[in-house]
């Protein structure tokens, strides 16, 4: 198993029950926590709620498509740290990818999927983040010791 902090949480968002079973049942095995939604108005109700670190988020959903959830998730999510958005398809066309990164998406993956797969992309956008968060707290301690200097 691999060593995953049980903070870290993922959303998983498909209209299809199995699907749904499958990632939480192997990410939990990985140590994520997980929670399931099998449509885009509950993924926001509890997105509002709860913020996940990443979201698997299906595009073809009836009523709500994994699109438009995409956008109204990236309005209610705070932008840093970010959520990451994995749009998962069983249609990858242009269309579709153009659509899902200019919704806010940062990654896609094609039905059907690749467990290990799945997980690289979630592990890899968990080191994208840290880093942004390193970045961002040593940009902060530079602009401070500037401060100082200026004051000397």
């Amino acid at each position: 198993m691999d060593t995953v902090s049980k903070t870290k949480m993922i959303m998983i968002v498909d209209d299809e029950a199995v699907v749904r079973d499958v990632l939480c049942s192997f990410l939990e095995l990985k140590g994520y926590k997980t929670v399931a939604k099998s449509n885009g108005q509950s993924a926001i109700s509890y997105a509002e709620k709860k913020k996940p670190d990443v979201v698997l988020l299906d595009i073809k959903m009836p009523g709500m498509n994994g699109i438009e959830t995409c956008s109204r998730l990236k309005q209610v999510l705070p932008s840093s740290p970010g959520t990451g958005i994995i749009m998962i398809t069983g249609h990858d066309s242009k269309g579709n990818l153009e659509n899902a990164y200019s919704s806010g998406a940062i990654d896609f993956v094609k039905k059907p999927f690749d467990l290990e797969d799945v997980n690289q992309r979630i592990r890899i956008w968990y080191e994208v983040r840290n880093i942004e968060d390193e970045l961002s707290r040593l940009t902060k301690y530079s602009e401070k010791v500037m401060r100082k200097g200026e004051r000397s």
